[in-house]
């Protein structure tokens, strides 16, 4: 990518744009945060990335283009993260063991402090998606203070049994087309899940042969993240690149967080919550989600899940998730 289209893309000319990306001291060390929008009037969404460690922030430009013109769209890299890992590199070990769900309502709250300092604004919209799913609907029940609505994407309900419930269906479609190869792959993927909230480089291995498996079977319409995106983004150099994929040992204590996570234990919130998941998602089956939709009491609720989308279904299909956004940025 050359030089001028790199700055179009980093520092658009917008009369009254924000284009932020700095370092903050947030939860004791420097975490990054990024801040991008044609119009700094425009409500401000706080996107929680999945994983744990799975930055979106790099791939801004191309998967939350759309959003930027109707809101202040803000990436964080979380603990351990990419960016927010490089700043913190010599003492990574000793983040590892943090990661509760304490420390990540207190870095959200932070970081809305901090943004604070930057507009003048009442709440915000907060969106979790997969993994940030888990903290961004916890800090919604605890903070509504500082929340107009939670959007859920691919809203992670139980970890272990999110697998099972994919798995199980994996097997059934092998079974018709009497596959047995991938029916016993599949089991050994299910057989290989810890016993405890931690994860293990076994595990980590199945989980790439568990997700092949099950977008072939279940999610033929998703797309994958562009190669070509990845290694021209503007907003990450060579060296967030490969801080893309950390050990799983340095994200130890959220994984432990992840693990014991049951959205069930607590289905009250006090903000208006919206849940958009791809019919085809294989990370957090859609089904888990609508077994317990009616017994979430808030202010409002919808329940939307899109067609011929996948796990990332604000890539798969960009204008319709757009569409749904700023639908529910009109209702509050």
């Amino acid at each position: 990518m050359n030089r001028k289209r790199k700055e179009r893309i980093l520092y658009p000319q917008c009369e009254n744009g924000i284009y932020r990306y700095e370092y903050v001291e947030i939860g004791g060390m420097k975490q990054y945060i990024q801040i991008r929008g044609k119009d700094k009037r425009n409500p401000i969404l706080l996107f929680i990335h999945g994983g744990p460690g799975g930055s979106m922030a790099g791939y801004a430009h191309v998967m939350q283009d759309l959003w930027e013109e109707k809101f202040t769209v803000v990436n964080w890299d979380q603990r351990n993260t990419c960016k927010t890992y490089l700043a913190n590199k010599d003492k990574s070990m000793e983040i590892a063991k943090t990661g509760t769900m304490e420390d990540y309502m207190g870095d959200i709250d932070e970081i809305i402090k901090y943004l604070h300092g930057i507009y003048e604004f009442e709440k915000i919209i907060l969106l979790g998606f997969s993994w940030g799913s888990v903290i961004g609907s916890e800090y919604a029940k605890r903070h509504p203070e500082n929340v107009y609505c939670y959007i859920g994407v691919g809203q992670l309900i139980n970890y272990a049994e999110g697998f099972r419930v994919v798995g199980k269906q994996v097997i059934e479609r092998a079974g018709q087309k009497k596959n047995k190869k991938d029916i016993e792959k599949i089991h050994k993927v299910l057989n290989s899940m810890p016993d405890g909230p931690y994860m293990t480089d076994e595990f980590m291995k199945q989980i790439q042969i568990f997700v092949r498996i099950s977008n072939q079977y279940l999610s033929e319409n998703s797309r994958s993240l562009s190669w070509k995106d990845f290694l021209t983004s503007p907003l990450m150099d060579r060296k967030a690149r490969k801080a893309m994929y950390v050990p799983h040992e340095l994200l130890a204590g959220t994984f432990k967080t992840l693990y014991e996570f049951d959205f069930r234990n607590d289905l009250n919130f006090p903000v208006p919550v919206y849940f958009i998941t791809g019919e085809e998602d294989t990370a957090c089956p859609h089904s888990l989600l609508k077994d317990i939709a009616d017994d979430i009491n808030a202010p409002k609720k919808k329940l939307f899940i899109m067609e011929k989308a996948g796990h990332c279904c604000f890539y798969d299909r960009k204008q319709e998730f757009y569409k749904l956004l700023l639908d529910v940025s009109d209702e509050n």
